[in-house]
């Protein structure tokens, strides 16, 4: 299987596993995988993991948790998490279908397998603003993995819920074989599209993709996948205009993502590109996100370096709502983060008007190589090429205002899949 992930020795102990002590120490091995995503081999070149998919029906088997059928519908809607945060693509999906849905008609299920919740999360998300709470929240409370997943087991046949949405982390074993006997409502939201995740390979009722790179290679991977891509909230979309905030002495450049994503090996550094952006007469970058105290004294140090003023880049911290927060600063120009981009905010830049720049090496790992279903964004592989990124981005601004607004149909796409329930396939024999 192409960008296949295998680990044999942690396939076999949850295989061989016959008592619940040996299942407990396979759990916890696989739980401890997420060590490999931090691999240069592994990352953007591995995503499927069908050997340890492999051994989620045999232990819900071995559990004796037994099959039960339910009926697709947006009636008592789950989703089902290790954890969430309050910001992060990953979590940022948890939202919108809450928001689609409604808050008071969902409820979130938090396996928390690394035991980093406390039941003061609870307490806290209870004080929310009544029209922002969900119907419940529950955190898992067992000391053990097989203690959880029986948990998670007996919540789901009690509460029966319509349809589960699957958003957990990498290697969350939990959750996948606690609701493998409920796969006729269960739907496969795949949102690591470059590491390697628990899950892919199986037949759940729906398997929806987020970003176009990970459905065009599931698709050739046979996995019958749904394309349901990304949103942002409705009063994000803007009618694009020609120049924007853009004065002939004043350019304004935004760039959004946590710092991990602005660090890492590459053929260049993101620095590089970003001197090579304020090059540009009047340029600035505002980046939004979390940036580590210690990665701004680098920018800081590293622009100073190459003679641009470290004043020129403005560390905005965090924000609820890209999209808003580029139209309230009149930014010209989206540069993605490098030598990771971020999916989810190039979804809000573009909801902005803004056809976004992705830096991309020639030879990035296959599965970190940004894709869209729509030509509205630049590419560009070299700091010195970034000038006439920025005048094509530009372009296709202005383009974009006089065609009415091209991503809106895309962004259209998830709220759609949300509200309707595609049809569940045949669950597969056990």
């Amino acid at each position: 299987m192409e960008f296949e992930y295998r680990r044999p020795d942690v396939e076999q102990a949850l295989l061989s596993a016959k008592d619940v002590a040996s299942l407990e120490a396979a759990l916890t091995a696989t739980a401890g995988l997420k060590a490999d995503l931090d691999d240069p081999a592994i990352r953007g070149h591995q995503m499927f993991s069908p050997g340890l998919d492999a051994a989620i029906p045999t232990v819900a088997r071995r559990l004796d948790l037994h099959d039960v059928p339910l009926t697709k519908t947006n009636d008592r809607i789950c989703i089902v998490a290790t954890r969430l945060y309050e910001f992060g693509g990953h979590s940022k999906v948890a939202s919108d279908i809450a928001a689609i849905v409604g808050p008071g008609d969902t409820t979130v299920v938090y396996t928390d397998i690394d035991r980093e919740l406390r039941h003061q999360n609870l307490l806290n998300l209870r004080r929310t603003p009544a029209d922002n709470r969900h119907r419940a929240d529950l955190l898992l409370g067992a000391n053990t993995l097989v203690g959880k997943i029986l948990e998670l087991y007996n919540l789901m046949a009690a509460v029966r819920p319509g349809r589960i949405f699957l958003l957990t982390h990498h290697f969350d074993m939990v959750a996948l074989i606690a609701l493998w006997p409920f796969r006729s409502v269960v739907e496969y939201l795949h949102h690591a599209d470059h590491l390697p995740t628990l899950g892919a390979t199986l037949p759940w009722s729906a398997h929806a993709d987020l970003t176009w790179g990970c459905h065009t290679t599931c698709q050739r991977a046979g996995l019958n996948p749904t394309y349901v891509g990304l949103t942002v909230t409705p009063t994000a979309l803007t009618t694009p205009s020609t120049t924007g905030g853009k004065t002939p002495d004043r350019l304004r450049i935004a760039t959004c993502g946590h710092s991990a994503k602005y660090r890492g090996a590459g053929t260049y550094r993101w620095l590089d590109f970003a001197v090579a952006a304020l090059q540009r007469p009047g340029a600035e970058i505002v980046h939004f996100g979390d940036a580590e105290d210690a990665f701004q004294r680098e920018i800081r140090q590293g622009l100073a370096e190459a003679g641009v003023d470290p004043a020129a880049y403005v560390f905005a911290g965090l924000t609820p709502g890209l999209a808003e927060d580029l139209r309230a600063r009149e930014v010209d120009v989206y540069l993605s983060s490098y030598p990771v981009s971020g999916g989810k905010a190039i979804v809000e830049a573009m909801s902005a008007g803004l056809p976004p720049i992705v830096p991309l090496d020639p030879d990035c790992p296959p599965l970190l190589r940004f894709d869209f279903p729509t030509d509205i964004w630049v590419e560009v592989s070299r700091p010195q090429d970034i000038n006439g990124a920025i005048d094509a981005a530009l372009a296709k601004r202005a383009a974009m205002a006089g065609a009415g607004d091209p991503i809106a149909a895309e962004v259209e796409r998830f709220n759609a899949y949300v509200r309707t329930p595609p049809a569940a396939t045949p669950p597969a024999a056990r």
